[in-house]
C-alpha cells in the first residue's frame, strides 16, 4: 500500500478529475497555479504541452474540466478555459511571441527518420495525430478531402465564434513541422487504403462526424426541418438557405446556440 505521503499514479489521477476528464489530459491544475503565480508563460507551456490547438480550445472547448473540477463542490468551478485564453492571447500562435514559444512548446523536431504515415482527415483529429506523429519521427502526409484544413472548426463552428485567421495560424504552425499535404483528395476515387498503404507503413484515419442525427419523430423529414449541423456547413461554406418567418430551434447545446445565432444574422444580412 502506498504511503499516504508519496501517492502513487492512480491516487494522483483519482485526485486530479479536471485532468481526468480532458480528453487530452492537460494538466489544468497545473497551469492553474501557474497563473496564480505569475508563472503566465510556464503556463501556457504546460497548457500547450498536449494540445497543439491550445488557443482554439482556450475559446471553444467545451470544458469538460470544468464540469469535474471539486472546486464546484464547494461554490464554482475554476474558469479553466478562461485562462487557457487568457494565456494563449499572451504566448500562443496569436501572440507576437508565438515563433520562439511554439518551438520551447514541442522542443526539437526530430528528422524524420521513422516510418511513413499518412493520415486520412485533416479536421482536428488528423492534425493532432499528424502533430504528433512529426514529433516522434515519422513523415507523415494528410490527405484531406475539402478544399481546406480544420474540418468542423472551419465548417461547423461560425466564424463569428472562432475567427478563420486563428484557426489558419493554429494548422500552419503544426505544418511547420514538416507535414505534407494533400487536399481535395477522397479515398476511393483518388486513392483506395491498399494504394495509401502502398505508400505509407501505416494509416490513421480521421475523417470526422459531421452528420447530425434527425429526431425520431413523425415529419422529421419534412420540406423546412433542417439538421442544425447540415445547416452550419452550409452556411460556412457560402449557401443559404431560406427560413422563413418563425424559425423554432430543438435543442439548446453549442450547436443549437450557433444555430440559432447563424439564422439570426442571416435575417439580418450578416
Amino acid at each position: 500500500m502506498p504511503s499516504p505521503t508519496v501517492p502513487d499514479a492512480k491516487w494522483l489521477w483519482d485526485n486530479e478529475p479536471c485532468r481526468a476528464a480532458c480528453p487530452v489530459h492537460t494538466d489544468a491544475g497545473a497551469y492553474v497555479t501557474a497563473i496564480a503565480e505569475g508563472r503566465f508563460r510556464d503556463a501556457y507551456l504546460i497548457a500547450r504541452a498536449p494540445n497543439p490547438f491550445a488557443s482554439i480550445c482556450g475559446r471553444v472547448c467545451a470544458a469538460p474540466c470544468e464540469t469535474a473540477c471539486r472546486r464546484g463542490t464547494v461554490d464554482a468551478p475554476v474558469a479553466i478555459r478562461a485562462l487557457k485564453r487568457f494565456v494563449t492571447e499572451s504566448f500562443g500562435v496569436e501572440s507576437f511571441a508565438a515563433s520562439t514559444i511554439w518551438h520551447e512548446a514541442h522542443g526539437p523536431v526530430p528528422p524524420a527518420t521513422l516510418g511513413s504515415i499518412g493520415v486520412v482527415g485533416g479536421g482536428p483529429a488528423g492534425l493532432s495525430a499528424a502533430y504528433e506523429l512529426r514529433l516522434l519521427g515519422h513523415p507523415v502526409t494528410v490527405y484531406e478531402a475539402a478544399d481546406r484544413l480544420g474540418g468542423m472548426m472551419v465548417l461547423g463552428i461560425p466564424e463569428y465564434r472562432l475567427a478563420r485567421g486563428l484557426i489558419a495560424r493554429e494548422i500552419d504552425a503544426i505544418l511547420e513541422l514538416g507535414i505534407d499535404v494533400e487536399l481535395n483528395f477522397r479515398v476511393g476515387r483518388d486513392a483506395t487504403l491498399e494504394e495509401l498503404l502502398s505508400r505509407h507503413e501505416s494509416l490513421f484515419l480521421a475523417v470526422g462526424t459531421g452528420q447530425g442525427r434527425s429526431l425520431d419523430l413523425p415529419g422529421h423529414q419534412l420540406d423546412g426541418v433542417l439538421r442544425a449541423v447540415e445547416f452550419l456547413l452550409n452556411v460556412n461554406q457560402g449557401f443559404r438557405a431560406y427560413l422563413g418567418q418563425r424559425l423554432v430551434v430543438v435543442g439548446g447545446g453549442n450547436v443549437a446556440f450557433d444555430a440559432a445565432r447563424t439564422a439570426l444574422r442571416l435575417a439580418a444580412g450578416g
